[in-house]
């Protein structure tokens, strides 16, 4: 077992390596399907603008199944953006906190394109979510979802077994902000909906809860793990039931970490 993972992590870095010039990451790869057909990946920034003309943007993936390796092609619109170099995020979902246990390599041989992929090379995987890799470009130019495209994606279990990644989402590229916050809600006084904007400066679980003027729950909100960001919510005047509720006074909390934070609502009908 030991023999046959190490020759694949050889071939899949020479292969890499190899279809770097090409651009296509995927030729030649057998695609056989694994456990991470359902693991959704995202490209989403990760920095606060403190840098310059830096922008670091990180791919994520979520709901994984014994992972040990992945391969990505990232198109960017090089007119706007210079590459400037990528790297496996330390405390990522496969470095454990030590890069020393993954195998990186990357390519930037194409105009617009990156190549970048990387395998365990202890005989472990891993479950869940995290950061994957991080991509540094340097721009003067507001950053764009459209800006950006995952070519091509590959996922790899713990049994060699190859996921062509099929959801990919490219995320919110604002600056990640600062610190935790909860807005006021807009409109306010609202008749039937409002929206409930917060932001968040690192992921974790996020509660937004609504109560009435006795400190009753009338309802959940939002009730997830969140990753750092701009995020909102939009309220539609029923409770946890779906009932709609009386006119008056309404205060929503929300939580996060060592957050915490009120804020009144009106409601008029």
């Amino acid at each position: 077992m030991t023999r046959k993972v190490t020759i694949f992590v050889a071939c899949f870095s020479l292969f890499l390596a190899a279809t770097a010039d090409a651009g296509t990451l995927t030729k030649g790869l057998e695609i056989t399907g694994g456990e991470n057909a359902f693991a959704q990946v995202a490209l989403q920034r990760a920095d606060n603008g403190e840098e310059d003309g830096l922008i670091r943007l990180r791919m994520n993936v979520e709901e994984a199944k014994n992972l040990k390796g992945y391969g990505f092609t990232i198109q960017f619109d090089q007119t706007r953006y210079e590459f400037v170099e990528s790297k496996q995020v330390v405390d990522g979902l496969l470095s454990g906190g030590n890069n020393e246990n993954a195998l990186f390599v990357a390519s930037n041989k194409t105009p617009g394109e990156v190549v970048v992929g990387s395998m365990h090379i202890d005989g472990q995987s891993a479950d869940g979510a995290g950061d994957l890799v991080e991509f540094v470009f340097r721009t003067q130019d507001t950053p764009l979802p459209a800006d950006f495209q995952v070519l091509e994606g590959v996922l790899v279990d713990l049994a060699g077994s190859v996921d062509q990644v099929s959801n990919v989402e490219i995320g919110n590229l604002d600056l990640r902000p600062q610190e935790y916050s909860l807005n006021q809600n807009m409109p306010n006084p609202f008749n039937p909906s409002t929206t409930i904007n917060y932001q968040i400066p690192e992921a974790g679980r996020v509660q937004i809860v609504l109560y009435n003027v006795l400190g009753q729950e009338v309802r959940t909100l939002v009730n997830q793990n969140l990753e750092a960001g701009f995020h909102n919510v939009v309220w539609d005047g029923n409770d946890d039931f779906g009932r709609r509720v009386a006119s008056g006074l309404y205060v929503y909390r929300m939580t996060a970490n060592d957050f915490s934070h009120i804020r009144k609502m009106m409601l008029l009908k």
